[in-house]
């Protein structure tokens, strides 16, 4: 499900399903949170580069899962932890994209540090069309407000070039070597005072407070799933003045 190896002092971990496009279903999700854990934990690893298998980054959420209330809640509830844990990781990420980054993955390349794609890289938010309300906590602070609003109401699909014209992508790669670009970019941020580099990064989170809009979008995905997908029993939390999840969101 989860595939790893390490340069130097990047460690690279890739969505490894590529019969389903790297679609994200249960196993995988827990698989990713434990390797995200570990690389946490190495001291020999600086860097986190995320990828897709097989010149996919990911399809999203797997809607071939067959899953039950509870197993909707279980795999919501490890999207949500899978969210948090990107934007709030304590080392600094760079998602590597190639094909298709859409729903789960662009949520999951969105919460990293910087993004690196080649030119077959295409993006979709689909939350709109698929009645999920997500997309807006990450994405409003890279593109603005406007293109926000455009990408995340519309659900349209577009490509590298308008994603790094409104500065989705950061970095730009030759057909193929996104990984290879991704940690050339993973080395140049090895290489400066790692104290400085971390003492920056936690300077940006509470600058933009994307790791609070992230988690006040986490509370409604939650409660949206227990409620069953009914609007009715959500209440919209306010990231700035505190957390208040809908109705059995348990968090």
């Amino acid at each position: 499900m989860i595939s790893s190896e390490q340069t130097d002092g990047v460690r690279i971990l890739r969505f490894d399903r590529p019969e389903a496009r790297n679609a994200m279903n249960t196993p995988l999700l827990a698989a990713f949170l434990d390797a995200m854990a570990s690389a946490a934990r190495d001291n020999d690893v600086q860097v986190l580069v995320i990828a897709g298998a097989g010149g996919v980054f990911s399809a999203g959420a797997d809607l071939r899962e067959q899953l039950d209330h509870e197993g909707a809640v279980r795999r919501m509830d490890l999207f949500c932890q899978v969210y948090e844990a990107v934007a709030a990781y304590p080392k600094p990420t760079i998602a590597a994209i190639e094909g298709h980054c859409v729903g789960g993955g662009i949520e999951v390349a969105a919460a990293t540090d910087i993004r690196v794609a080649d030119p077959t890289a295409s993006f979709r938010f689909p939350g709109a069309t698929l009645g999920i309300p997500v997309g807006a906590a990450k994405l409003v602070g890279l593109v603005g407000l406007g293109a926000a609003k455009d990408l995340v109401l519309t659900s349209r699909t577009f490509g590298v070039d308008e994603a790094w014209r409104l500065g989705f992508v950061q970095r730009m790669a030759e057909p193929g070597a996104a990984v290879d670009t991704a940690v050339q970019v993973g080395t140049e941020v090895a290489a400066n005072n790692p104290q400085a580099v971390a003492f920056l990064r936690r300077q940006f989170a509470a600058f933009s407070g994307n790791v609070d809009r992230v988690a006040a979008e986490n509370d409604v995905l939650h409660a949206l799933v227990e409620a069953g997908g009914d609007y009715e029993s959500v209440t919209m939390p306010n990231p700035r003045t505190g957390r208040a999840p809908g109705l059995g969101s348990g968090r």
